[in-house]
C-alpha cells in the first residue's frame, strides 16, 4: 500500500502516538507549558521593579490628653435596661441632672449652648449600644457650626 501524499511530502507528522495497554487515550507532554511558565517568571522578575513603600507621617495621638468637663456639654447614651433589644437613651447634662432628650432636642440645646461660648460636646456611650445609634447622635451634634466633640473613654486600669 502506498502512502498518501500530503503537502510537505507525506502524511507523517512527526509526532509518535503512544500505545497503552488499557486502550486510553494520548499522553499529553507538559514540557514546553513549563517551559514558557519559567520564562515568564523569569521575565517579570527581571522586569519589575521593588520600590518601598513611602513612611506616612501620621500625627502623634492626642487621646491622653483630657478635656475639661466644666467647660463642656456632655451626652450620656446608654441602653434603657432591656437588654439587646432595649432602645438606646440619650441625656443631657445639665446643671441641675440629667435630662433625656430626643436628637432633635439635643441639636437645638447644643445649639444654645455653642451661642452662650460652650463649643465642647463630650459623647459618653455604654458599651452596650449599639454604635450606629453613636453615629446618629455623632450626627446630630455636628450639625451645629462651631462645635468640636470628643468621645468620652474610661482609661485601661493597669493592676
Amino acid at each position: 500500500m502506498a502512502r498518501k501524499k500530503t503537502l510537505f511530502g507525506s502524511d507523517d507528522d512527526g509526532w509518535k502516538k503512544k500505545s497503552t495497554a488499557g486502550g486510553g487515550g494520548d499522553d499529553l507532554d507538559i514540557t514546553p507549558m513549563i517551559d514558557v511558565t519559567f520564562l515568564l517568571l523569569i521575565f517579570f522578575m527581571v522586569t519589575s521593579t521593588m520600590q518601598a513603600t513611602q513612611d506616612s507621617d501620621v500625627p502623634v495621638a492626642r487621646h491622653g490628653v483630657g478635656v475639661d468637663t466644666r467647660g463642656s456639654t456632655i451626652v450620656l447614651v446608654h441602653n434603657d435596661g432591656n437588654g439587646l433589644n432595649g432602645t438606646s437613651v440619650v441625656e443631657l447634662k445639665e446643671a441641675g441632672g440629667t435630662k433625656e432628650v430626643t436628637l432633635n432636642e439635643l441639636t437645638a440645646r447644643v445649639r444654645e449652648r455653642v451661642q452662650s461660648g460652650v463649643m465642647d460636646v463630650i459623647i459618653k456611650a455604654d458599651r452596650g449600644v449599639p454604635h450606629g445609634f453613636v453615629q446618629e447622635v455623632t450626627r446630630a451634634v455636628t450639625e451645629v457650626d462651631g462645635v468640636k466633640f470628643y468621645i468620652g473613654i474610661e482609661e485601661k486600669k493597669n493592676n
